[in-house]
């Protein structure tokens, strides 16, 4: 196989309501080659580190530039987000929510105060479509110890978050895709 990752994702999903589409895209880790998104958002704490799961992926995407864009305008307070680089060819934006308080707890509040401000920032910049990453992992304390009755549970709270975000956002964005990791 010349490829081991996906070179074009089609959603599983798709919901049009009131202008704003949102799609599911069931998709293990890795981002295909096609771009999918003009924007990617991802979970960080205050600190605008990007060094877990997706964040640490879309840095990485990125040869870290957005993390060097990242440092200059950190802290940030809980439910604000920053928007910077992105990574050639796979989308032009990062965007950084702050779903966590410098202790590295969160709650679904500051979730959707975070995607509100993060798909708000996503329109500043004239995104159209925007990549939404499951944020269960960066939630889960110590996810390779997590029992999958837990998971399945944080993933229920995480995903009616997200989509309560994506709602209240009333199509700032006129696509959101939702990528989720585990199809189960």
């Amino acid at each position: 196989m010349l490829f081991s990752f996906p070179l074009i994702a089609k959603p599983a999903y798709t919901l049009t309501k009131d202008g704003q589409t949102i799609e599911l895209l069931v998709l293990q880790r890795k981002l295909p080659i096609i771009p999918i998104a003009e924007a990617i958002i991802v979970p960080v704490a205050p600190d605008l580190k990007m060094v877990f799961g997706i964040a640490k992926m879309a840095r990485d995407y990125g040869a870290n530039t957005i993390q060097y864009e990242a440092n200059k305008a950190a802290p940030l307070a809980p439910g604000q987000a920053f928007i910077g680089s992105g990574a050639k060819y796979r989308y032009k934006n990062t965007v950084l929510a702050v779903i966590f308080d410098e202790t590295k707890r969160s709650s679904p509040q500051v979730i959707a105060q975070a995607i509100g401000s993060a798909l708000q920032l996503a329109k500043r910049k004239g995104a159209q479509s925007v990549l939404l990453p499951d944020m269960t992992e960066n939630l889960l304390a110590q996810p390779n110890w997590i029992t999958a009755e837990q998971r399945r549970d944080m993933a229920q709270v995480v995903a009616r978050t997200l989509v309560n975000a994506i709602a209240a956002s009333r199509g700032v964005v006129p696509v959101v895709k939702l990528w989720v990791f585990d199809p189960n």
